[in-house]
C-alpha cells in the first residue's frame, strides 16, 4: 500500500484513489488560524483498498473546519475504504468541526468512517503531575501521542 501526504489546508481538494493507498494529514493551528477546507476522496476503478487518516490539533483562537466525502463511483466494486477525522482542541477559544461522508454508487464495497473531537483528559495530565512532570511538559506527551500514528 502507498503511503501518501495530503494537503487539507486548501479551500477545495479532490482526489482521485488510483491504487491502494493510505492517505494522511495533519493539521496544527494556533493564534488565530484558520482552515476551512472540502475534501472529496473518487473511487473509480475496482478492487482497490484506500485508508484516510486526518488529524488536527487547534490551539488559542485557531479554527479546523473539514467537510471530507468518501466518493465510490459505479464500476467501482470491490473498493474497501475508510475515512477517519480525529481533532483535539486545545484551549477554550479554539474550535474543530469534522464533517465525514459517504456517497456510494455502487453495490459490493465496503466503506465507512468516523471522526472525533475532544480535549485533553484532564485525569492523563493529572496522572502526568503525579510523576512530576509540569503542564507544559505533559500537555506536549499527550499531543505527541495523539498524532503518533500519522
Amino acid at each position: 500500500m502507498t503511503v501518501k501526504d495530503i494537503d487539507i489546508t486548501n479551500s477545495s481538494k479532490v482526489i482521485e484513489v488510483t491504487e491502494d493507498t493510505e492517505y494522511r494529514a495533519i493539521y496544527v493551528g494556533s493564534k488565530e488560524t484558520s482552515v476551512v477546507s472540502q475534501l472529496r476522496i473518487i473511487h473509480k476503478l475496482p478492487n482497490l483498498k484506500s485508508r484516510i487518516h486526518i488529524k488536527s490539533i487547534v490551539f488559542d483562537n485557531a479554527k479546523f473546519d473539514l467537510e471530507c466525502i468518501l466518493q465510490i463511483d459505479k464500476g467501482a466494486y470491490a473498493t474497501d475504504t475508510y475515512l477517519k477525522i480525529d481533532c483535539l482542541v486545545v484551549g477554550d477559544n479554539a474550535y474543530a468541526r469534522a464533517i465525514p461522508s459517504l456517497e456510494i454508487k455502487e453495490s459490493d464495497v465496503k466503506g465507512g468512517h468516523g471522526a472525533t473531537i475532544g480535549y485533553i483528559d484532564q485525569n492523563q495530565l493529572n496522572y502526568l503531575y503525579s510523576k512530576g512532570l509540569d503542564k507544559d511538559i505533559s500537555e506536549n506527551l499527550i499531543i505527541e501521542a495523539f498524532i503518533r500514528n500519522v
